[in-house]
């Protein structure tokens, strides 16, 4: 038999033998978009703390310690609000509890959803992600932009940043850095102290430095 051949067989064998795997890797599945108090991701080697932002992954366990916590699904649009004591384990559209009390639940739009799944996370958990561009937009693709913000921070309660999740991620997809900081810049304004308002301007500030330099590239 051919060497060439026999070279084949063995790597063809070994592509297969590796599909399994690859397809098995879990997908992110929701973001958390405010926390509260003590929250932690639970894995066989202990306890890891989570910050807001944070992208979760289907068979992720999270321990709830007094806290509250927000996260929206990316695949349903499902937005699930967790107040006191106990876990939940994340699946692909919605949670499972151990000893919480039912969760606040709202859908939102899934055009909204899938915007705010591009926010950038912390990557100090290892669970971090980048934010992408694309080409420059028009003014008009903005200008729509922009509108449905204003519909949506009409809909949302106050204190609610989904909305400005919304914004600042697809102005960033279209390369407006400097409305990207002005945006920044009023929520600081608007809301001086708030730690999740500083968590987001700290993600985006980096995620514009790393654009900018690999713009001068």
């Amino acid at each position: 038999m051919p060497k060439k051949f026999l070279q084949s067989i063995v790597i063809a064998s070994f592509l297969l033998a590796s599909m399994p795997a690859i397809s098995q890797q879990p997908i992110d599945s929701a973001l958390i978009t405010s926390i509260q108090g003590g929250v932690d991701l639970v894995t066989p080697q202990g306890k890891q703390p989570l910050q807001a932002f944070t992208k979760l992954k289907r068979g992720d366990l999270l321990a709830l310690s007094r806290a509250r916590v927000q996260l929206v699904y990316f695949e349903s649009g499902r937005q699930e609000i967790w107040n006191g004591g106990g876990r939940l384990e994340v699946l692909g559209t919605e949670s499972r509890t151990f000893g919480l009390a039912n969760p606040e639940v709202k859908m939102l739009p899934v055009s909204m959803v899938k915007q705010i799944a591009r926010t950038p996370a912390p990557d100090s958990q290892g669970r971090g992600g980048g934010v992408r561009t694309r080409a420059i937009a028009s003014p008009e693709a903005i200008a729509k932009l922009e509108n449905s913000y204003r519909q949506l921070r009409m809909e949302a309660m106050r204190g609610d940043l989904n909305p400005e999740l919304y914004l600042l991620s697809g102005l960033f997809e279209m390369r407006e850095i400097e409305r990207v900081e002005q945006v920044l810049r009023d929520l600081q304004q608007s809301r001086p102290g708030d730690m999740e308002v500083g968590l987001v301007v700290a993600l985006y500030q980096k995620a514009i430095r790393n654009a900018r330099e690999s713009r001068a590239r």
